[in-house]
């Protein structure tokens, strides 16, 4: 099966014309029309109704069926130049979302540096919710992701590495600085600076919302967690983050939540099922799962 008449049933599929397909590629329409046929010849089925212009086309059963598995193989094509081209370079583009990294990534790097894989990384910040899309995109070969589920999705393989506390972040002379709890219902009258979306961290706020009976009042969300530290400190409004997110020298106080049921923030190492690693790569991933054991007190 040629896998260029696959790209050519994914376009028309898509455009529904063959002469559209044929500008795209800039082919001539007989040649789509060869292998739409050759396709259709192979499988013994048929795969499009068309009328007799050929202008007009729709999918037959078979056709929507053998779409679905053609744009799964076109994926995991795309996927496998990508990883090619990592095992070419010796580059790891690995995935690590500000706050994990942020605290994480200072006990990781003197021994990176020391068994020579720091020079290997290719590091991608972002949101632990876009940093998953890549790695199952096959952008990312590996990541630390946080979420607030343990990750069991077939295509990933997932390590869980530590479990922590979401908490309540007030700056230093809030009138919530002298409570070492909270309930997250007694927060009815405070005003919150959230992260977005891209982070978990608003999923986590969101399932406690849904329990808490009442609607937080919202008043900013940022992308920058220096940005939100900064309107806390200020006297804004008050945090909703993972226990690792706060620093001394952030000059900041958290609050452990005392409700029950709360959402927690796992961490995990995460690749595709499919990764097959290089030494660079199982080397890198012994060294991630040391540090964190190592890392008792966190």
């Amino acid at each position: 099966m040629n896998i260029k008449d696959l790209e050519y049933y994914q376009r028309l599929v898509y455009e529904k014309s063959f002469s559209k397909v044929a500008d795209f590629y800039q082919v001539s329409q007989p040649t789509i029309t060869y292998a739409i046929k050759r396709l259709e010849t192979e499988l013994n089925v048929t795969l499009l109704e068309r009328d007799r212009s050929h202008k007009n086309i729709s999918l037959t059963p078979a056709g929507r069926q053998f779409s679905q598995h053609v744009n799964k193989i076109l994926r995991e094509l795309r996927i496998a130049k990508r990883e090619m081209s990592h095992f070419n370079t010796e580059q790891i583009p690995f995935g690590l979302p500000p706050i994990i990294g942020n605290y994480y990534f200072p006990k990781l790097s003197k021994q990176l540096l020391d068994q020579d894989i720091l020079q290997h990384l290719k590091i991608i910040r972002d949101g632990s919710e876009n940093l998953l899309r890549q790695i199952r995109l096959g952008q990312i070969d590996l990541g630390i992701i946080g979420s607030i589920n343990p990750l069991t999705e077939d295509d990933l393989k997932s390590e869980l590495l530590k479990e922590k506390k979401f908490q309540i972040i007030v700056a230093k002379n809030h009138p919530l600085a002298s409570k070492t709890q909270v309930a997250f219902r007694d927060l009815l009258d405070e005003n919150f600076v959230l992260l977005s979306e891209r982070y978990v961290h608003l999923y986590a706020f969101q399932q406690l919302t849904a329990t808490s009976g009442f609607e937080p009042h919202v008043v900013y969300q940022s992308d920058d967690l220096q940005i939100l530290k900064s309107m806390i400190k200020d006297g804004v409004g008050i945090g909703f983050l993972a226990e690792i997110a706060i620093q001394p020298e952030d000059n900041l106080l958290a609050i452990d939540l005392i409700d029950d049921n709360q959402p927690l923030f796992y961490i995990s190492m995460v690749q595709r099922s499919a990764e097959i690693s290089t030494p660079l790569h199982k080397s890198f991933t012994e060294l991630i799962r040391r540090v964190f054991m190592e890392d008792l007190d966190s």
